[in-house]
C-alpha cells in the first residue's frame, strides 16, 4: 500500500487487494503501532513496547507457513503478518487474508503459545 500526507497532518492510505475476497474478511488495524519484519514474508504490528517481544515470540512464523506450503500449495497471499491486539481481545487468534489478529496472551516469553500462530496460519489455504 500507499501512504500520502494530507492537509493538516491527515494521512490517506491505498491499497489493492490483488486477490478478490469478501468484504467480510478486509482487516483493518488503526492505533500506534510498530512493524518488524521476522522472515521474508511475514512481520508483527504491535505497541512500540511490545515489539520486540513479540517479534521475539513470534519469530516461527515464516517457518510455519513454509511448513503449511509443504503439505499443501504456495502460500497463495505473498505476505503474512501478526497483529497483537490490545488486551482486550476476546480471542486467541482471528485470521484475515494477510492478517491474523492475536491476543497478547500469546506474548508469554517462551513461545509455548506460538500453536496459535500455526493454527491461524493453516486457515490461509481455506
Amino acid at each position: 500500500g500507499t501512504k500520502n500526507e494530507t492537509k493538516n497532518g491527515i494521512y490517506t492510505f491505498s491499497y489493492i487487494q490483488r486477490i478478490p475476497i469478501p468484504s467480510y474478511l478486509l482487516a483493518i488495524v488503526a492505533g500506534e503501532m510498530g512493524f518488524k519484519k521476522i522472515g521474508p514474508r511475514t512481520g508483527v504490528f504491535s505497541e512500540p513496547s511490545f515489539l520486540p517481544a513479540v517479534a521475539t515470540e513470534l519469530e516461527h512464523a515464516e517457518l510455519f507457513v513454509r511448513t503449511a506450503e509443504k503439505m499443501l500449495i504456495p502460500y497463495p497471499w505473498g505476505t503474512y503478518n501478526i497483529a497483537v491486539m490490545p488486551p482486550s481481545f476476546p480471542f486467541g487468534g482471528m485470521e484475515n487474508p494477510y492478517l491474523t489478529f492475536a491476543s497478547p496472551t500469546l506474548i508469554v516469553g517462551d513461545k509455548s503459545q506460538e500453536s496459535v500462530v500455526a493454527h491461524e496460519i493453516s486457515h490461509s489455504w481455506t
